[in-house]
């Protein structure tokens, strides 16, 4: 049975993972760069390659989340290790979306 200490975890999650993702659409399909921290259009060169990657990479966690949260429902014993992961992937990507965000810097 599923109870409400169980049930708000997993709707905080779902709210947290959908936000991330809405942000996520609004970078890679909407070109909105200035969503992202320390954006200076002056140090990039292909603002619509800068997009498409940081909104692709950015949305990985968003999903995860959300799987996240259903996996709280069904193996509750196990909440230790599913925040554990939900924070190495979180890590994982910023790490990735940073290191291939280079790729995209002008050379001075």
């Amino acid at each position: 049975m599923i109870d409400v200490k169980t049930i708000v975890p997993v709707i905080i999650l779902s709210i947290v993972g959908l936000i991330i993702i809405y942000l996520s659409y609004l970078v890679k399909f909407k070109k909105q760069a200035h969503l992202i921290s320390g954006y200076n259009e002056n140090e990039v060169n292909d603002k619509i390659g800068f997009c498409n990657w940081f909104g692709g990479v950015l949305m990985i966690p968003g999903f995860y989340l959300i799987f996240a949260g259903q996996l709280l429902l069904f193996f509750e014993p196990f909440i230790l290790i599913i925040i554990i992961s939900i924070i190495l992937v979180t890590l994982a990507t910023v790490f990735i979306a940073i290191s291939g965000g280079k790729k995209f810097k002008n050379k001075y």
